[in-house]
């Protein structure tokens, strides 16, 4: 049993040292067999990873493959292969001479693919502008996916995106031309709206509809331009000359590093959507310049050349606003609104220098000329409508110099009227009539306070010697003139008593006058100033006169009782005392 049993051991261990070789042979193939599974897999990562299906080179460089979505997904995984490569080339030091090799072949291959591929996109691009995005109108607002996807990729070819928006900017500008011509000259379909010429005998309408038709097309065709680079705002409306805040740069999701960026790129793109806007539009900025002007230039009325400007001043302002301020379509309407200003100043001056050169004399009932009333009625309208204009927009040009070619020749013309007049009272009554007008038609506004400032002065000069002539007047039919006259031109060292018109005679016959003055006053109203239009003005003058009276009476009563005037029998030389006096002229 012992001897069968180390035979078998012998055999067993004779079959091991046997097999042995076999074993180690067939775990070899095994692990060769993983290697060579395991490098399969990475060859074929590789070639998924670092180069492009059959599918995707024909859609890079085949002309005859059109443009289409999956062009641009190889474009991106061309540029997505190209990156991984330089990462790869630049990360490890150790390549082999192999490896570099494939690396520097396939970032040839590539470039080559790429350059075939943005020029086909150039070419598809070029031919859209030329044909699919000639044609101005709503439905072009919004531009197709595969348009914003070429422009968005000729980015990356500054040279060939100049050149196709070269090509859209001289068809665009060339078709907005000539739609604004058939807007003035033809209307739209089937004749409506009508042309715009046809209002041409209707300035402020005509104007307006030119700036309206232009200022309606820069907001479609900013949408358009909008919707083609695929810039978005936030939505918020933005205050005048408030930074505009992009909507990607609003994520919270993004790296500091990626939102400077994506702003950055957003802020050129916002440059470039302006600066196309501004050259799609100056193709009509001729027409409309020529028209305007001359319509502004035609004007006789001062009131429609001022609404003319007024109009400009709210275009410019609300198309600067979109447009910019330094384009060219916004330094035409500024070029336009400086030439109707000029225009409004002109007619104002000629207006008034008319007035002067043609003087008449002041109405019989010493009212308001005409000429002076149509001129205050004018720039009552044109006042109006400059406050109007403060509260939506500032008008940049002051409104002193239209009050200054308007107040200072009415001011003359008033002065030179009034000459033409024999009585110094009328001539008074006169002025102070047409400045009342004049200080009622200015207001209280804020803008017109140096005016009326000045207007006011000048009305008080003229009621301040119109009173004293109105003193004048009561005081030599009261009969108290020439006692007074005694009592100014005597010597003070002799009593008033021995002084011709000065003794007790003389101040008692003017006494018994000035007695019959109060009896027939009316300490109201007088004849003498009935055509003084105003009644508070009437009634101050008179009122001021009455109390000079007072005053002089009450100097007569103090020389009367003043003992070195040597008066006898004082108490009978005056009826009235001071104080019935003042009661009596209330």
């Amino acid at each position: 049993m012992h001897q069968h049993c180390d035979e078998v051991e012998n055999q067993l261990n004779s079959s091991n040292v046997g097999t042995r070789f076999l074993l180690q042979h067939a775990d070899g193939l095994r692990k060769e067999s993983q290697s060579v599974t395991t490098k399969q897999l990475l060859a074929k990562a590789f070639l998924h990873r670092f180069t492009l299906s059959d599918v995707e080179v024909q859609a890079l460089t085949n002309r005859e493959v059109q443009v289409n979505h999956d062009l641009f997904s190889a474009i991106n995984h061309c540029h997505q292969i190209r990156l991984d490569c330089a990462v790869l080339l630049a990360g490890d030091t150790t390549q082999t001479q192999t490896t570099q090799t494939a690396g520097l072949d396939i970032m040839q291959s590539t470039s080559k693919y790429l350059d075939k591929a943005y020029e086909k996109v150039a070419r598809w691009t070029m031919l859209e502008c030329r044909n699919g995005l000639i044609k101005v109108d709503d439905s072009q607002t919004e531009v197709s996916l595969l348009m914003k996807k070429a422009i968005n990729c000729l980015k990356s070819r500054p040279q060939m995106l100049e050149e196709t928006i070269s090509i859209l900017t001289t068809s665009r500008s060339t078709s907005l031309l000539n739609l604004f011509l058939d807007a003035l000259t033809r209307g739209g379909p089937s004749g409506l709206p009508r042309p715009i010429e046809l209002n041409a005998h209707d300035p402020i309408r005509y104007v307006g509809d030119m700036l309206a038709w232009v200022h309606q097309v820069m907001a479609s065709e900013h949408e358009f331009l909008e919707s083609l680079f695929n810039v978005k705002s936030t939505g918020k409306r933005r205050m005048m000359g408030e930074s505009r805040v992009f909507a990607s740069a609003q994520s919270d999701h993004k790296s500091e590093e990626d939102k400077i960026i994506t702003v950055n790129s957003e802020v050129e793109d916002w440059d470039r959507v302006l600066k196309l806007l501004d050259r799609n539009l100056e193709g009509c900025t001729r027409p409309l310049k020529i028209r305007v002007l001359q319509t502004i230039k035609s004007q006789e009325s001062s009131l429609v050349a001022y609404q003319l400007t007024s109009l400009l001043e709210f275009y410019k302002t609300t198309m600067a606003a979109t447009i910019g301020p330094d384009s060219k379509l916004t330094n035409t309407l500024i070029e336009i609104t400086t030439e109707a200003y000029g225009t409004v100043y002109s007619l104002l001056r000629a207006l008034s220098m008319q007035l002067i050169s043609s003087l008449e004399p002041p109405p019989a009932d010493l009212s308001v000329p005409i000429g002076l009333n149509e001129s205050m009625a004018n720039l009552k309208e044109i006042m109006s409508i400059y406050e109007a204009s403060l509260e939506d927009y500032p008008m940049e040009k002051s409104f002193g110099r239209v009050l200054d070619l308007v107040i200072d020749p009415m001011l003359e013309l008033v002065e030179k009227m009034a000459e033409m007049l024999s009585r110094k009272l009328d001539q008074l009554i006169f002025c102070v009539n047409c400045l009342e007008h004049v200080q009622n038609t200015l207001g209280d506004f804020e803008f017109t306070k140096l005016s009326s400032k000045k207007v006011k002065l000048r009305l008080e000069e003229n009621l301040t010697s119109l009173i004293q002539e109105h003193f004048k007047y009561l005081l030599n039919i009261s009969g108290l003139q020439p006692v007074l006259e005694a009592i100014e031109n005597k010597d003070p060292e002799t009593p008033l008593s021995r002084v011709k018109n000065g003794d007790s005679k003389s101040i008692t016959k003017a006494s018994e006058d000035f007695e019959k003055f109060l009896i027939d006053l009316d300490p109201i109203n007088s004849a003498e100033l009935s055509l003084i239009r105003s009644t508070r003005l009437r009634s101050k003058v008179h009122r001021q006169g009455l109390n000079l009276i007072y005053q002089a009476y009450e100097t007569l009563w103090d020389q009367v009782n003043n003992k070195s005037n040597r008066f006898e029998f004082v108490s009978m030389i005056l009826i009235r005392s001071k104080d019935e006096v003042n009661t009596l002229i209330g």
